[in-house]
């Protein structure tokens, strides 16, 4: 069902065009589904597609990825062509899983009712996935992981049967993106750098590989980066965080902020890296703190004393990233009630902390106090010893 897939990473196809070439080619001859996002242009195929299904990322969930599954499971292509941002991307990997003869995708569902992170069983993936990305900062289209939205939260999935064969980055197909998307997809790419740059556990190349990789983005992003060929640079350097050592360390759970920013994009309906843009200075002032619960000062300091100084942003971590999001407009969600707050710190203890490995040790307390210091978009300043912040991608999984 699926061509040999030894690597570890997607054969990666960029430039302008190519989405449009190479489409045409890996499809030939094959029994192709397509699953794409509503709103965008389908890339011309060599031959009719045995079938189209189109999805509305706003409102994907479990069922959604079930229904994808079951009509998978009935036509049984030769190759999928995924084409859309990170939900329509995950949900056409986690879909696929129905070709699986373990009944992979029955596991998938059944674990994530209940566990926040759910790993899969190592196998191959089922069918041959063809990604065609049209939004930056995700790394869905070269990462094995995916994000299953059921009744419960975000459900994190890991494993190599989610990874796709093939990666098509077209600075084409990102052209219609705001300058205000480009710079959130741009901070989600650094932030998932700068995540596993708080581990202690990393080699020297692994540091190295995630600084030259921190300033390309800096400088790019900081930039207009409206032009096909800044785009494409920045499809590039997104991709290129898995494709390097930049995310290798000993601590697969070192990017810690994206547990407690997952449960605060579910609850209050908002997208990932909002949410994530109003908690990353407070978590960053623990760890520079030294909590070690929430990650390595000293770690977190070597990267951004090293990234950042492409756009001479401020030398402390915390200063430094409120500085950056300011300076980006990147939007935040409004204070959350009282409640809110409660059920957030709730959810992630749940989900994520006190005996979990993800946030060992974190429980209610220290997530509401990190919720009552973060910076919502109708509040000025962050509990931290810098200047204070005024207020103004979708999301993805930490690493893999």
């Amino acid at each position: 069902m699926t061509s040999e897939f030894r690597g570890r990473v997607p054969t990666l196809w960029q430039g302008k065009g190519i989405a449009q070439r190479m489409t045409s080619r890996l499809t030939s001859g094959r029994k192709t589904l397509v699953i794409a996002d509503s709103e965008v242009r389908i890339p011309r195929l060599a031959a009719r597609p045995t079938g189209i299904i189109e999805m509305d990322p706003s409102s994907a969930d479990a069922r959604t990825v079930a229904d994808i599954a079951a009509r998978i499971a009935r036509r049984r292509p030769d190759v999928i062509l995924a084409v859309g941002g990170g939900t329509v991307l995950d949900a056409a990997k986690i879909a696929a899983l129905a070709l699986s003869p373990t009944r992979t995708l029955d596991f998938v569902m059944e674990r994530a009712a209940g566990e926040a992170l759910v790993f899969l069983p190592d196998v191959r993936p089922p069918v041959d996935i063809v990604a065609v990305p049209t939004t930056l900062g995700t790394s869905s289209e070269t990462n094995s992981v995916g994000i299953l939205t059921n009744a419960r939260g975000h459900r994190l999935m890991i494993g190599r049967a989610l990874r796709p064969r093939h990666a098509l980055l077209d600075p084409e197909n990102l052209m219609t993106l705001s300058a205000a998307a480009v710079r959130e997809g741009a901070l989600e790419a650094f932030l998932r750098l700068a995540g596993a740059s708080t581990s202690a556990h990393r080699s020297s190349r692994a540091r190295r590989d995630a600084v030259a990789l921190g300033r390309a983005i800096l400088a790019t992003a900081d930039a207009r980066a409206d032009s096909l060929d800044d785009l494409l640079r920045l499809a590039r350097l997104s991709a290129a965080t898995q494709r390097t050592a930049a995310l290798q360390g000993a601590d697969r759970y070192a990017p810690r902020h994206w547990y407690l920013a997952n449960e605060v994009a579910f609850a209050l309906g908002e997208r990932k890296m909002a949410a994530t843009a109003a908690i990353i200075a407070a978590v960053w002032q623990r760890i520079c703190g030294e909590d070690s619960r929430w990650g390595d000062r000293a770690s977190l300091e070597h990267f951004w004393g090293r990234a950042a100084t492409v756009l001479s942003l401020p030398p402390h971590p915390v200063r430094g990233i409120a500085e950056l999001i300011e300076r980006w407009a990147i939007a935040r969600p409004p204070t959350p009630d009282d409640r809110d707050v409660d059920r957030i710190a709730a959810a992630t203890e749940n989900a994520w902390g006190a005996r979990r490995p993800m946030l060992a040790g974190l429980i209610h307390r220290d997530f509401r106090d990190v919720l009552l210091a973060s910076a919502w978009s109708d509040r000025r300043g962050v509990a931290h010893d810098g200047p204070p912040t005024r207020g103004g991608g979708e999301r993805h999984g930490p690493r893999q």
